[in-house]
């Protein structure tokens, strides 16, 4: 339950992040850019990858990353649009279900394919050691989330 609290709270913060044009991002503090080598970075740390590894495993991972976010857009858009809907029935919550069962098959399936691509440049307990480590960075970043916010005052927008 917390590591779908996690991902949910984490696709949230990309999907926002993604979705705000390039200015928007630098002055919110989240450039996707640098959260892209920041993860690197952690990932060569944690994970005490060669320089050959990390040439070949960093461009894949993050291709990885880019494809589950495709695959599960289509889910988070309806899910939300859902949330904003005021009369809900039970057709919305079956279809949302079904949608949302289906982007996470998706995913498993896009999982095992990159994985077996990271076998061909990781050894199997690296790949195993990845799993962790990418949760390992997830809470990071939430962490981050939460200071960010509490360190910068509420402002509402004006003139929207």
């Amino acid at each position: 339950m917390k590591f779908k609290s996690i991902l949910a709270v984490l696709i949230l913060i990309m999907s926002s992040t993604l979705s705000v044009s390039g200015q928007g991002l630098k002055r919110s503090g989240f450039d996707i850019e640098t959260i892209k080598k920041e993860k690197a970075a952690f990932l060569i740390k944690e994970l005490e990858l060669t320089d050959a590894e990390a040439k070949a495993f960093i461009p894949l991972e993050s291709e990885f990353v880019s494809k589950k976010f495709e695959v599960n857009r289509e889910a988070r858009y309806e899910t939300r649009a859902l949330q904003e809907k005021p009369n809900k029935t039970e057709e919305d919550y079956e279809r949302i279900t079904r949608l949302n069962l289906e982007s996470e098959k998706r995913e498993a399936e896009l999982q095992i394919e990159y994985y077996k691509k990271f076998a061909d440049v990781l050894s199997a307990q690296k790949i195993e050691k990845y799993r962790g480590v990418d949760l390992k960075f997830k809470e990071h970043m939430l962490q981050k989330l939460g200071e960010h916010r509490k360190s910068r005052p509420h402002r509402h927008r004006q003139g929207k």
